[in-house]
């Protein structure tokens, strides 16, 4: 006798990203299993108004009140729509999507507060399984994120790669044999090219990543290697260890998403191709594994050798600093994120150069290291304050290039 299976519910706040097509792309696989029950976006009504007309959520969200009307006018108009979706916006509509419709997985792809009010809101109403792919969220306010999910037994289960490797080589094993966590990295597109040509580096040319294909912010990131910083603190807050455990190490295959040393020596390792939808899939799905159309597979005897090597600090001071904003405290990190997101906005609109972005991130550290952070209103003020201060920073108002030399090599 066959058994019908309950499809879980799925919120997937910023469904119009990158992470956010792909777990679409993800469901579109498995319609028995999962029931898309409320999305959330930006700005990109276009794509947005395809994905309701598809998966005909009960809520959607987006990040403002003219946005919200132009999407109810745009939704009206399609003649295909007999029950409109309830809209909100905002903060708290992005918060209100997620209580109203209950769901058993919660995705969260959405930058910033608004992501991150709607991801503690997910904890504090004791959804299943919160899948998060904002490592910025972590970043930011990983302590009271990570307070409210063990209040409300909720699992908390990392989809950007990196994390996803740790925590599928940590499974079935105990915390306290962990030696040391390996994240890797590729090193983004300028892992080869020589310092001297860094000042040269244009906005084209940080957007090729060799290996993924993202939304700009994070292949930004990649190319200054401050991804891999945040991921940095990121795994500090997601698998409670202390900073010393963690380590990075360049791979530029990326093959290997990261490893964990176990004190026996033995190395667990996570392998695959570059595809978001192998991490999306176990968050949606677990504890079980999905089957997946990928397109491809991975061919170890194709690639033929996997090489490691260390970080260059010089040419990728960003991850210096944040290794730095996470011994100053939660105001480092705070400091760090807020300061880098508004730096690579900045590079994108050639506001600054690329070599900017370090100098500024560097500056703000330095003015609010001493900022105090004891709730989540003020971790609020404070990333508030750090944006509005780097929108108007002008490198020859402040550290520029004058300290770009006396920054401390950090090894690991």
């Amino acid at each position: 006798m066959l058994t019908s299976i309950t499809p879980r519910k799925v919120a997937l706040l910023g469904s119009t990203g990158s992470i956010g097509s792909n777990t679409l792309n993800v469901l579109r696989q498995h319609p028995d299993l999962f029931e898309l029950v409320s999305i959330s976006c930006g700005s990109s009504l276009d794509a947005f108004v395809k994905q309701i007309e598809e998966f005909n959520p009960k809520t959607v969200s987006v990040s403002t009140e003219s946005l919200a009307v132009q999407l109810e006018q745009k939704l009206k108009s399609r003649i295909s729509f007999s029950n409109l979706p309830k809209i909100y916006f905002g903060i708290e509509g992005h918060t209100e999507c997620i209580s109203e419709t209950k769901p058993d997985v919660v995705i969260s792809a959405m930058m910033g507060t608004h992501g991150l009010l709607a991801t503690l809101k997910a904890a504090e109403l004791g959804v299943q399984i919160i899948g998060i792919a904002n490592k910025e969220i972590l970043v930011m306010a990983g302590p009271f994120v990570t307070k409210a999910v063990d209040e409300k037994k909720t699992k908390l289960i990392p989809v950007d790669s990196e994390h996803s490797a740790i925590f599928q080589a940590l499974m079935g094993n105990d915390l306290s044999e962990v030696k040391t966590i390996w994240l890797t990295g590729s090193g983004g597109p300028f892992r080869t090219r020589e310092l001297s040509s860094f000042s040269k580096i244009t906005k084209a040319e940080a957007l090729k990543h060799p290996n993924w294909a993202m939304g700009a912010k994070i292949t930004i990131d990649s190319a200054t290697m401050m991804n891999k910083g945040l991921e940095f603190i990121e795994a500090i807050r997601l698998f409670d260890l202390p900073s010393e455990k963690v380590k990075i190490i360049v791979h530029p295959e990326s093959i290997v998403h990261s490893m964990v040393e176990y004190c026996d020596g033995s190395f667990m390792a996570q392998l695959g191709i570059s595809d978001m939808r192998i991490p999306i899939s176990l968050a949606l799905h677990y504890p079980k594994r999905l089957p997946l159309q990928l397109g491809k597979e991975l061919n170890l005897v194709e690639i033929g050798a996997l090489h490691f090597e260390n970080p260059d600090f010089k040419k990728f001071p960003c991850l210096a600093l944040a290794i730095q904003a996470e011994k100053i405290g939660a105001q480092g990190s705070i400091v760090l994120n807020a300061a880098n997101e508004m730096a690579v906005d900045r590079f994108l609109k050639d506001s600054i150069d690329f070599m900017d972005i370090p100098l500024l991130v560097e500056e703000a550290l330095s003015d609010f290291q001493s900022s105090r952070v004891e709730n989540l209103g003020d971790v609020m003020a404070l990333d508030e304050e750090v944006k509005a201060w780097a929108t108007v920073w002008k490198r020859d108002l402040g550290l520029g290039r004058r300290n770009a030399s006396s920054r401390a090599t950090i090894s690991l």
